[in-house]
């Protein structure tokens, strides 16, 4: 009984190591942390729920913006928590967002606040990201609904076991002639694909940490909830695909994040937190994929634009990150392509780079170790230890590997200078942005009671009014200008109202003109979503 308690007081440091001093919030804890800013910064801060998941959890959208109307004023959206593992991603946007709210009266950030809006939805899969904080640990990445993804007519039925009880769900290796696993020769406790072409042979077998229990040959095929929302988006969507749902945007947690993006039109650049990365690997331009039919490439002059956002991320001291590459249905593309928006990802944080050359190697496993190891971190690592294993009762069978969460989300004390770097990067963002002027306002006597009114409009932030791939949807506001005058006034020569559909670049000006008949003044309006409403008054001669 003693060595029994000995080793539950032993298994509670253990987690208490690997998430208390973490100090990654439960989802309760984040909702209370979301609470407290609103409460706090109540000028300057508004929290409503945008919706549920599956599960019952609120969807939490955090605005951030100062006097006026927020949603007329130009926004940059922070969506994190799609890809539920990525704790650091929902952890860090909450943080951006106070640290924002805590420096608010700084001229810059005030600057910001007072013509710009902060949408931050920090947690968009709240039923997945739970399952870091419950009995049972394991990187989970579907939402609460039931999926028969082995298509057997059951659900549920066959899901991940911790089989050594110790509250993580990690690997088992099974020691078979047939295996395609090796340990790698620097670090034994990690596990690689053997390589034929090189004379390697496999020793193992691998397969996460559970049993057939439906006894169909397959381990852990389906398991608890459903629907990966990086799967679940309308561009590219894989059909046919686990994870991936019956249809696109099944699912009420990416149905509410859509509904919430479509009605605020003053949205110019989403970004997103979590396993993707065009931030500091930025997309290229490629003119097949950019011209086809179903477009699949950025537009020449948004990959540009991209290249321009990068180096400004650099800028900030943001570097060696991931490449990550999106797959089908991921909330990153649809943004782009469909949405119509730029569209950014990052994985906000990844181990250093290994700088010392007898200890460098392209194993992100021996990486992770060892920096874990220099870095005193402890629990990183389940070793392999050897359980009867019902379907293997032939062969050798351990458990083992990687702890769950660990290699994207380090102690938060490691995030601190990231998201310091990331709370820079989205204030210089914020001062690129387009910001439109009406500029150089002249007015001609014109025989016969008639004026002519000419005026410059300028975009004078160094990005354009919106994305070129913008251009080819519908979703987003093009720039209106408009000259708003009474009955007893006619405009002789000129458009009462003009979109322009192509983007102005930064920089960049357009004269417009206008003849008019009568007296007293009129008013002459720009606007559109993503850059806000300009007017001024001109007075009739």
């Amino acid at each position: 009984m003693l060595q029994k308690n000995v080793l539950l007081i032993a298994l509670m440091l253990s987690f208490y190591g690997l998430f208390g001093q973490s100090e990654y919030k439960s989802f309760s804890q984040l909702t209370a942390s979301l609470k407290q800013l609103n409460s706090k910064y109540g000028n300057l801060a508004e929290l409503k729920s945008i919706g549920k998941s599956v599960q019952g959890k609120e969807i939490w959208l955090l605005t951030l913006s100062k006097g006026g109307k927020a949603s007329e004023k130009p926004a940059i959206l922070i969506a994190s928590g799609l890809d539920a593992y990525h704790l650091a991603g929902v952890e860090s946007s909450v943080q951006i967002a106070e640290k924002f709210l805590q420096n608010a009266s700084k001229d810059s950030i005030n600057k910001v606040l007072e013509t710009k809006t902060i949408y931050v939805i920090p947690c968009v899969n709240p039923d997945a990201y739970e399952q870091a904080f419950s009995k049972i640990k394991y990187e989970r990445n579907v939402n609460g609904s039931n999926a028969d993804n082995d298509r057997d007519g059951r659900f549920n039925e066959d899901g991940v076991e911790d089989l050594n009880s110790d509250g993580l769900i990690t690997m088992l290796r099974i020691e078979d002639p047939t295996g395609t696993f090796k340990t790698h020769k620097d670090d034994a406790r990690v596990l690689v694909k053997a390589d034929a072409t090189k004379g390697e042979t496999g020793k193992y077998i691998v397969i996460s940490e559970g049993t057939d229990n439906d006894k169909d040959g397959k381990f852990n095929e389906d398991g608890e909830g459903g629907i990966v929302m990086n799967k679940n988006f309308t561009h590219g969507y894989p059909f046919f695909t686990d994870g991936a749902g019956e249809f696109a945007v099944s699912e009420p947690e990416n149905r509410a994040l859509l509904d919430f993006m479509y009605d605020a039109k003053n949205i110019y650049a989403v970004f997103q937190f979590g396993a993707a990365n065009n931030l500091t690997e930025p997309n290229k331009f490629d003119r097949v994929k950019a011209t086809q039919k179903i477009v699949s490439g950025w537009q020449e002059k948004d990959a540009t634009i991209n290249d321009q956002v990068s180096k400004l991320y650099g800028k900030a001291g943001i570097k060696d990150l991931p490449s990550l590459p999106t797959g089908g249905g991921n909330f990153s593309n649809w943004a782009y392509y469909h949405y119509g928006r730029l569209s950014f990802a990052t994985p906000v944080w990844s181990i250093p780079k290994d700088t010392a050359k007898k200890a460098q190697t392209d194993n992100e496993d021996v990486r992770f170790l060892r920096w874990a190891e220099a870095n005193k971190i402890p629990n990183v690592f389940v070793d392999w230890k050897t359980i009867q294993h019902p379907d293997f009762s032939d062969k050798k069978v351990e458990v083992g590997g990687m702890t769950p969460f660990v290699k994207l989300n380090p102690p938060t004390q490691f995030l601190q200078s990231t998201i310091q770097k990331h709370s820079q990067f989205f204030l210089d963002f914020a001062f690129l942005m387009p910001s439109v002027q009406i500029a150089n306002v002249r007015t001609e006597a014109v025989s016969g009671g008639l004026t002519r009114i000419t005026v410059d409009i300028h975009n004078k932030g160094s990005l354009p009014t919106h994305s070129e791939m913008g251009e080819r949807t519908r979703h987003v506001d093009k720039l209106k200008i408009e000259l708003v005058h009474s009955k007893s006034q006619t405009i002789v020569a000129g458009k009462r109202m003009e979109v322009v559909r192509r983007a102005m670049a930064g920089g960049e000006k357009m004269e417009v003109s206008w003849l008019v008949a009568g007296s007293g003044s009129v008013q002459v309006q720009v606007s559109a979503g993503t850059i806000g409403k300009e007017s001024v008054n001109v007075s009739l001669k």
